[in-house]
């Protein structure tokens, strides 16, 4: 009970801190958007980049999500979240041809710029205005240039469309067509803002085969972040995300890519309804229902810690708030939040992970994170890390932390197997994966801890060799 008290407390403050903070992050915003570096919570620029930004998520703020940009801004700061990822559509800037305007993201960057949040804008490939070629990309590049132009002080990562792979409509899922594209977004990014660094567009999934045929066309010199949407669903993360990952590691290594960074800029659990009476035959396949909230809370809290574990450099789930256009399509499910803002646990979650391992912190690449069913990444905070965001966590937590769980489903009945755990340090701090904090007894100079499927955070030193 004193935990569901914590949960319910914490999701009620970041709920009412959003509300306010965004109502200041209005009145504080520009008149007219101002360029320059992004201050305070600097964003992922240059080498920079795996200190400043491990953290982000999705939001539609061109589209639907405009109006509430600023609440959005104001929860992902309540939960250390420093990147929203959001189309920056072609149409949008070049209403009529050979005519441009960038007022809407212009006011999306500005509004972030308050917060402390970086966008990570998409450069959409579409035009109804310009005919689909792939052998006359000028007008594309044109765009391009414009943009990174405009940008170049305050948008340190431009990333190419959305998972092309599946844009059969486009053409994109033809890998030539792709390298084409990419190459004319990459020089045109090169040439007006040089220090920015260049993501492929994200994947859907991770498709080998595509991102191979890619590298065999020469893809690999025309972007610096790898990018993928390794979603698991209904499944849980581990045996899937952590093979696809290593798979792409060692295709990457294959062809002299092995230096450069991933990023997850799409994953996550719906929470979506099953369709009474489903027809696999018959109804369409987003119908599908998705997981209990709590469920998605774990998967994701879980999947963090593969990632991170694996050399993600950045993690952004899909997506902030749910949409809620359709009751029981998977893709309106998908949100941190429902639609009105409220938090969701999975948005508890993802706060715990951000102040556990918080921005800056360093994973413990030479130290094991899994034996068999169990899993124990490890890592170490920055030494200047804050305290949870909890009033009554006291003072600063300890620069060595990790997480505990397990997938053996006979081990998880009564909170979990007890075992006796041992540290590096007798001054250890526990959490759950929702950010309360737990007590376990010390015991023959180590504590005994209930490991389940539910993850454990512990703060103040190693576990013990």
């Amino acid at each position: 009970m004193k935990t569901v008290a914590k949960l319910s407390a914490f999701l009620l403050c970041a709920l009412c801190v959003a509300t306010f903070a965004g109502e200041e992050l209005q009145r504080k915003a520009p008149s007219q958007p101002q360029r320059g570096d992004l201050n305070g919570r600097a964003p992922f620029h240059g080498e920079n980049a795996p200190a400043a930004a491990p953290y982000g998520v999705c939001a539609h703020l061109t589209w639907q999500e405009f109006p509430g940009r600023n609440k959005t801004f104001a929860l992902c700061s309540v939960a250390g979240i420093g990147i929203v990822r959001c189309d920056f559509p072609w149409p949008d800037h070049e209403r009529k041809l050979g005519e441009w305007t960038y007022a809407k993201t212009d006011t999306i960057v500005a509004d972030a710029k308050v917060a402390g949040v970086a966008i990570l804008p998409i450069l959409d490939f579409w035009h109804g205005g310009y005919p689909r070629r792939f052998d006359d990309l000028e007008p594309w590049a044109r765009h391009v240039r414009r943009v990174a132009e405009h940008y170049a002080e305050d948008i340190s990562v431009f990333e190419i469309w959305n998972e092309q792979d599946g844009q059969r409509k486009d053409g994109l899922d033809n890998p030539t067509n792709y390298v084409a594209v990419l190459k004319a977004a990459f020089e045109a990014i090169r040439e007006k803002a040089p220090s920015a660094r260049v993501a492929i567009g994200g994947h859907s999934g991770v498709p080998l085969a595509y991102i191979e045929n890619l590298y065999k066309l020469g893809a690999g010199a025309y972007f610096d972040i790898m990018n993928v949407h390794p979603y698991c669903i209904p499944d849980p993360p581990e045996g899937r995300l952590d093979k696809q990952l290593e798979n792409l590691r060692s295709l990457m290594a294959k062809y002299g890519d092995a230096g450069k960074t991933i990023w997850i800029t799409e994953i996550g659990w719906p929470t979506s309804e099953w369709k009474p009476n489903f027809d696999p035959k018959k109804d369409n396949p987003d119908y599908v229902g998705g997981v209990d909230e709590s469920v998605s809370a774990l998967y994701l809290s879980r999947a963090l810690g593969i990632a991170f574990a694996e050399g993600v450099e950045t993690f952004l789930p899909y997506e902030l708030r749910d949409r809620e256009h359709e009751r029981y399509h998977r893709e309106a499910y998908f949100g941190l939040c429902r639609n009105d803002f409220t938090p969701k646990p999975a948005f508890a979650a993802y706060a715990a992970f951000t102040a556990m391992r918080p921005a800056g912190s360093v994973q413990k690449g030479d130290r094991p994170w899994r034996d068999g069913d169990f899993f124990f990444p490890q890592w170490r905070r920055p030494d200047d890390a804050d305290a949870l965001r909890e009033t009554d966590v006291r003072g600063p937590l300890g620069a060595d932390a990790g997480m505990l769980w397990t997938t053996d489903k006979t081990l998880w009945k009564d909170g979990g197997v007890r075992r006796l755990v041992r540290f590096t340090s007798d001054k250890m701090r526990f959490f759950n994966h929702l950010g309360a904090e737990v007590w376990p007894e010390r015991r023959d100079g180590g504590y005994e801890i209930g490991i389940s499927d539910k993850p454990i955070f512990f703060v103040g030193g190693e576990l013990a060799e």
